[in-house]
């Protein structure tokens, strides 16, 4: 289910950016010009539905260049003015498992802002041939199925590297490869979940890859999506 507040998200960056208009060039440092994402993390009221708004914007309409520059500047109001947040959009960028794949980046996004010190270290799960033995049958299950864009889609969604690679790299880096690599493979899993059987992905696979996600923080990952309760 799509929140009213992820629906009219993009409308409400472009309301955001009329009434701070964008600085003409030498009036700001290169360094502290904001990008369309900026904006949605700020006007966002879950800070999730930034990261997912922002990759269905860049799939259909969003210019080349995100950055806030004045020669952009139309190009990228006229595309959030109209643009707005469907299910049939979310289906078409990360697939039919879209709404576990939402849920998982809108709850990923609030832990990692939130408890970013106190989750739990991950590396013992995460790194090994058994990961990356399952993330390769995913990989190749969403490429079988003609779905390789929209997988790699759920994961950008989950852990936004523009954005979420700079911000949360303040305390120790590892933890933050090892969160990144948890977050991402856990959205993996959910955009294949309905592929379970297929394609040569197991069960055992699907549980790998949502593993580390769920020892670092459990609450995060406690449910199984539909498609495997059915």
């Amino acid at each position: 289910m799509i929140t009213d507040e992820l629906r009219l998200l993009p409308a409400r960056a472009a309301h955001f950016i009329r009434q701070h208009p964008v600085p003409a060039r030498g009036a700001y440092a290169p360094e502290t010009r904001l990008s369309v994402l900026d904006i949605l993390v700020h006007c966002a009221w879950v800070r999730g539905d930034a990261f997912v708004a922002f990759q269905l914007l860049s799939r259909s309409a969003l210019p080349d260049s995100y950055l806030l520059r004045l020669d952009v500047l139309d190009d990228a109001l006229a595309a959030l003015d109209s643009f707005t947040v469907t299910e049939d959009e979310c289906e078409q960028a990360f697939g039919p498992n879209w709404e576990d794949v939402v849920r998982h980046a809108v709850d990923a996004a609030a832990l990692v802002d939130e408890r970013f010190g106190a989750l739990t270290r991950t590396s013992s799960a995460v790194d090994g041939r058994r990961r990356l033995g399952a993330w390769i049958c995913a990989r190749d299950a969403a490429s079988e199925a003609g779905r390789i864009r929209s997988w790699y889609r759920a994961q950008d969604a989950a852990w936004e590297r523009h954005y979420m690679d700079g911000v949360t790299l303040r305390e120790d880096e590892r933890m933050c490869a090892d969160l990144a690599t948890a977050v991402r493979d856990a959205a993996a899993a959910h955009a294949v979940s309905d592929l379970v059987g297929t394609h040569d992905f197991t069960r055992a696979h699907y549980e790998t890859l949502l593993e580390p996600w769920r020892l670092c923080s459990p609450e995060g990952a406690s449910g199984l999506p539909r498609a495997l309760h059915r």
